[in-house]
């Protein structure tokens, strides 16, 4: 038996190279658009059969299904994007969509919430937190939390840490780490339904912080300004410790890993590009890029269902060789 699930496995992760995903990419225009509509933008999607492989452009979402949207989240097979409204104080939204694994089509939209209070300005990036709280930032007034009423998310509690852009919450719920204006990142503690104590953690190169994204106990961000991707690296208690800078990329702003993490996509906010890297070996190599014909926000990729099963496979496979070593 234990010779046949070996077998299965090494099948299952020799197959886990092929695993297919869809990366999500926002359309945001840099700068504020207030009220101009028009020139609003969708969400694109892109359709791998591998990592590292090449793609099929999807149908994505168009901009009238939605309001300038930025930030982007997969969670329980479902696409959840944030809306600026053009950066229009007082607006702000996210909205909810399914995603059909088989047609690889979207359906759906429905806001499940809103900006609640008038000083602030669009919706940017976002997260869920362990619990399901739901951690938005906006463009001029700090982090909001909701809390899932069962009809929607209602918020619970707000830090006023300033012109942030993008959020993460750690594994263990105790942790905040926000981007945003300058060079810092902000590390806020979540204690019960609201926070705690904050500190500031400087970046080396850094200069207008957005979109960050979790692999390996490292946090990698996105720096608009100096355009530069950021490798922060995080202790046993999730605060950081160093940064260096891995490469330049002309306007970066989104970033997000292939689900198996073995593939780096960064997004230009002024290029109209997505940029792609390779792990070769704990190295990053250059793959190459693709143009998107439009400034790009932040990023989001989605495993097949087989491919989840299989990187779950991969990952208890690791955990029972930590537990006998």
């Amino acid at each position: 038996m234990r010779l046949m699930i070996c077998s299965a496995l090494v099948v299952l992760l020799t197959q886990g190279a092929l695993a297919q995903f869809t990366l999500f990419a926002a359309e945001t225009n840099s700068g504020s658009l207030g009220g101009d509509t028009a020139h609003y933008g969708g969400v694109q999607q892109y359709d791998f059969a591998s990592t590292g492989g090449s793609f099929v452009a999807g149908g994505g979402l168009a901009a009238a299904d939605l309001h300038d949207p930025v930030g982007l989240v997969v969670r329980n097979s479902k696409l959840y994007v944030s809306n600026r409204w053009g950066n229009t104080q007082g607006k702000g939204s996210v909205q909810e969509f399914d995603f059909d694994f088989g047609t690889k089509t979207l359906s759906g939209g429905a806001t499940v919430a809103e900006q609640t209070t008038a000083a602030s300005q669009g919706f940017h990036g976002f997260q869920f937190a362990p619990n399901g709280d739901l951690y938005v930032t906006t463009v001029s007034n700090g982090t909001h939390r909701y809390r899932d009423t069962g009809s929607g998310y209602t918020e619970i509690a707000s830090v006023a840490n300033g012109a942030v852009r993008d959020v993460w919450i750690s594994p263990d719920g105790k942790k905040m780490i926000t981007s945003g204006v300058g060079n810092a990142l902000h590390i806020t503690d979540i204690v019960g339904d609201g926070f705690g104590n904050s500190t500031d953690f400087t970046m080396s190169q850094a200069d207008a912080t957005h979109q960050m994204a979790f692999r390996g106990g490292s946090l990698y961000v996105a720096s608009f300004n100096s355009s530069k991707v950021i490798k922060v690296e995080l202790d046993a208690d999730y605060n950081p410790t160093s940064s260096s800078v891995l490469f330049d990329v002309s306007g970066a702003v989104g970033i997000t890993f292939s689900p198996d993490g073995e593939e780096m996509f960064v997004s230009s906010h002024t290029g109209n590009f997505i940029q792609r890297y390779l792990d070769n070996g704990g190295t990053w190599t250059d793959n190459g890029k693709f143009d998107t014909g439009h400034n790009m926000g932040y990023l989001a990729a989605v495993p097949e269902p087989a491919s989840m099963c299989v990187l779950g496979l991969g990952a208890l496979a690791l955990l029972r060789r930590r537990k006998k070593a």
